[in-house]
């Protein structure tokens, strides 16, 4: 399985990194955090992850940043 695992994240500075450690597994093949504008440390600690993008704030608008920015899956 290739799977990308989108994290929407807004002043997440106490959780996060246990978050994206937790999302790492078989099959994960990457882990994405899309932040919302946090004024923690949040961005910083997002360091474990493949990537960190910046969206609107809301946890759909984050979402829809996110899915998008997905590695391509290679064809079988």
């Amino acid at each position: 399985m290739d799977i990308s695992v989108v994290i929407p994240a807004l002043n997440e500075e106490a959780t996060l990194a246990a978050t994206v450690a937790s999302a790492r597994g078989p099959g994960v093949r990457e882990v994405i955090v899309v932040d919302g504008g946090s004024s923690d440390a949040t961005c910083r600690l997002a360091g474990d992850a493949d990537r960190l993008l910046h969206g609107a704030r809301g946890r759909a608008a984050l979402l829809r940043r996110g899915l998008p920015a997905r590695a391509p899956v290679p064809r079988r």
